[in-house]
C-alpha cells in the first residue's frame, strides 16, 4: 500500500470526513503533511504558533502540563488511529494550550489550517462533528479533574481501564486483554495525579475485588460491572 493509499484509509476512519465525497477526501489527502516523531520528541510546546491539526496514523502522543517545579501532569495519551487534537488550539486560541510529546516512535498527518476552515464552511456535517470531537476533549477534561480531585487512585485507576475496555467493544461481550506496554506505571502516575507506588497497589485492589487479572503482557478485564463500581467510589 503506497503513501497516498494510507492517508485515504486514514482519513475514511476519522469522524468528520465520513461525509465527504470521495474526491474532496483524495483532495485532502493531497494536501496532508505526514511526519514522523521519535520517542521523547515534542511534537509542540506549549505557547507555540498552533498552525496544523493533527491525525495520529501510529505510535502514541501524550498531551501534558508541566508545574513551575518541573512536575509533569498528563492530560490525555492518544493511541488510536484517527485520533484528532488541538482542535481547541487551532480555533480558539491560536497557541498550543498544552505539551504533546511522543511516547513511542509515532507518524502524524498534518492538515494546514486555512484548509481545514474552507473545509468546515463548505461542508456544515464535518464543522458540526468537530465541534462534537473538541466537546468530547472537554468532556474528558472534566472528568479528569473531578476525578483527582474527588476520588482515590483506585477508582480513577478503575476509570481509566473501564474507559479503555469500552473503547476496545468490552460492553458488546468481547474479552478485553490491554497491552501493558500502553499502561506504563509512570505514565499511568503522571495521567492519574500520584505516584508508581499508589498504582502498584491500586493494581492490586483490581486484583482482589475481581475486576481484572495481571500477566506478564496483558491486564485482562475480567468483570467490567466491578470496574465501573469501583470506578464509582462504590
Amino acid at each position: 500500500m503506497n503513501t497516498d493509499e494510507k492517508t485515504l484509509r486514514l482519513l475514511k476512519a476519522v469522524s468528520y470526513f465520513t461525509d465527504l465525497a470521495p474526491t474532496v477526501r483524495a483532495a485532502i489527502a493531497d494536501r496532508c503533511q505526514s511526519k514522523s516523531f521519535r520517542a521523547g520528541q515534542f511534537v509542540f510546546m506549549e505557547g507555540d504558533l498552533c498552525r496544523h491539526l493533527y491525525i495520529l496514523e501510529s505510535g502514541r502522543v501524550k498531551f501534558f502540563r508541566t508545574s513551575a517545579e518541573g512536575r509533569e501532569q498528563i492530560l490525555k495519551v492518544f493511541d488510536r488511529p484517527g485520533d484528532t487534537f488541538c482542535i481547541p488550539s487551532a480555533f480558539c486560541t491560536g497557541r498550543h494550550i498544552v505539551s504533546a510529546r511522543a511516547v513511542t516512535e509515532t507518524r502524524l498527518c498534518l492538515l494546514d489550517l486555512d484548509m481545514v476552515n474552507r473545509l468546515a464552511q463548505a461542508h456544515p456535517s464535518m464543522a458540526l462533528k468537530l465541534g462534537a470531537t473538541a466537546g468530547e476533549h472537554m468532556t474528558h477534561l472534566v472528568s479528569l479533574a473531578e476525578g483527582l480531585s474527588l476520588k482515590s487512585a483506585t477508582a480513577r485507576l478503575a476509570k481509566y481501564l473501564c474507559e479503555l475496555a469500552v473503547a476496545e467493544g468490552a460492553e458488546s461481550g468481547k474479552e478485553i486483554r490491554l497491552s501493558r506496554d500502553r499502561l506504563p506505571e509512570e505514565e499511568l502516575a503522571s495521567l492519574l495525579g500520584t505516584v508508581r507506588v499508589h498504582i502498584s497497589r491500586s493494581r492490586v485492589n483490581l486484583v482482589q475485588a475481581g475486576a481484572i487479572d495481571l500477566t506478564r503482557a496483558f491486564v485482562r478485564v475480567r468483570d467490567l460491572k466491578v470496574l465501573k463500581k469501583i470506578s464509582e467510589g462504590k
